[in-house]
Parts: C-alpha cells; structure tokens; sequence
C-alpha cells in the first residue's frame, strides 16, 4: 500500500501506481467504466410522412396491425416496422399496395418532371 494516498477512481487508500495512476485493489482488477456518448434521437418525421400516413389510415379503418396483418397476409412485425416514425423500414412497394388495398386505398405513381 501506498502512504496516504487514494484511489484515482475513489476515496480508499491506494495500493499500486500504475501509470502514473493510484488504484485500490478493486480498481486494480477492474477499472471504471468508461462514460458512454449518448446518441442524439432522431427528429420526428413530418407529419405527411409515409409512415404516419399508413398508421393513421389504418387507424381511421378501425383496424389494429394484428387484424390488418391477418386480411393482407404480411406479418404484424413488417406492419409494425412500417409504421415506426424513429427509424422507419425500407418500403416494399408491392408490400404497401397490399396494405392499401386492404385498407380501400389505390396507389398511384405521379411523373414529376425536375426543371434542370
């Protein structure tokens, strides 16, 4: 043990330097973990995003993901994932027009031309 000398990581009397760092025995066999960085959480999507739009259709329909799974035979989870406004799924395209044919949607596709 060192003379009147504590631990870095708390206030018991050190036993070792190593490093030009003080460490009791606890410490000496494993140190402090290290502070973990918090990730920002993503923005909300606007509220004309797709996955908004397929939960709030679905809700208006009166159906829960369960029973919409059952009618378009795509399970809970893909339903589920698609609606996730945090960190939405890739689209399937036939997927969605399945899900909206359920739902008595059509789906269309608008040519847009960009002025370049």
């Amino acid at each position: 043990m060192l003379e009147n000398k504590t631990c870095d990581f708390c206030d018991t009397k050190a036993a070792v330097e190593i490093d030009k760092t003080l460490l009791c025995a606890k410490h000496y066999f494993k140190l402090p973990e290290e502070p973990v960085e918090v990730t920002p959480k993503p923005k909300k999507p606007p509220p004309n995003h797709w996955s908004v739009l397929l939960r709030e259709i679905r809700a208006d329909a009166g159906l829960t993901q369960r029973v919409l799974s059952r009618k378009t035979r795509i399970s809970q989870r893909t339903i589920a994932d698609y609606e996730n406004t945090l960190e939405p799924r890739q689209l399937s395209i036939y997927k969605v027009e399945r899900l909206l044919s359920a739902l008595g949607y059509e789906l269309d596709a608008v040519l847009v031309k960009k002025n370049v």
